[in-house]
């Protein structure tokens, strides 16, 4: 994966996975409102400038923190309607919409990583579930699956940001027009319709690290299973694995 070499050669890895989906939240959320500040400050000219300024980062930060810690229901809710152990990707061998993986692999693979598992899960949803816990056993094996659901979450910081600043954008351009600022109420739109393509984009490459995740875990648990298993090789359709 690009990118992934330099920031193991960086060492950067341990401070990504406390700290950077936070810093990225909180960063981007005052970034995108300071952006706005400008017609903001055109509907309310007096206002003295430095206010916007201050409620710019202020409500950035809340907005922030927020979003940091809610920022999993993407994963609970968006994600899993189109890749989840039911999801509308899932029998695409091709790119959904051209620009998102396909699901066929990561279908197959799951099936397998439920057949191999020391402990069966109980329903296809607790499969990643106990894929995980198999796989965290080993520091090393886990840390190199880990890579790409850390760079996720630092991308999906960027999502409740851009959609909080396109709420907050469109909120102000319906109330610029009765205050007679049409022009900045026409920007304010601009700038909340483009907030909201932003948080289209994203979800992409925030969608295809959360793809590679999920396939580097079940080739490990598969893979994993059949280096135990000395009878039986592995097949691209069906695991035993047997208890000696």
């Amino acid at each position: 994966m690009y990118g992934e070499k330099f920031l193991s050669r960086l060492g950067a890895w341990g401070a990504l996975r406390f700290g950077g989906a936070l810093v990225t939240a909180v960063f981007s959320s005052i970034l995108f409102l300071e952006l706005l500040t400008p017609f903001l400050a055109r509907i309310f000219p007096a206002a003295p400038p430095n206010l916007f300024h201050f409620f710019g980062i202020s409500i950035g930060l809340l907005l922030g923190v927020i979003g940091h810690f809610i920022a999993d229901l993407w994963d609970r809710i968006v994600f899993p309607r189109w890749y989840g152990p039911h999801g509308s990707w899932l029998d695409t061998t091709h790119s959904p919409l051209l620009v998102f993986p396909p699901g066929a692999e990561l279908k197959r693979l799951r099936s397998l990583a439920g057949q191999v598992l020391p402990k069966k899960a109980e329903s296809d949803e607790q499969i990643d579930r106990e894929a995980a816990k198999a796989a965290q056993r080993q520091l090393e094996r886990w840390e190199r699956i880990e890579h790409p659901l850390i760079l996720g979450r630092l991308v999906r910081g960027l999502l409740w940001p851009s959609l909080f600043a396109a709420v907050i954008a469109v909120l102000a351009a319906i109330l610029a027009w009765p205050l007679g600022e049409a022009a900045a109420g026409r920007s304010l739109l601009v700038a909340g319709v483009a907030y909201f393509v932003l948080t289209l984009l994203v979800l992409v490459p925030y969608t295809h690290l959360r793809v590679e995740f999920l396939l580097r875990l079940y080739r490990d648990v598969t893979s994993h299973a059949a280096h135990l298993s000395k009878r039986k090789p592995v097949d691209h359709h069906t695991f035993t694995l047997r208890r000696s």
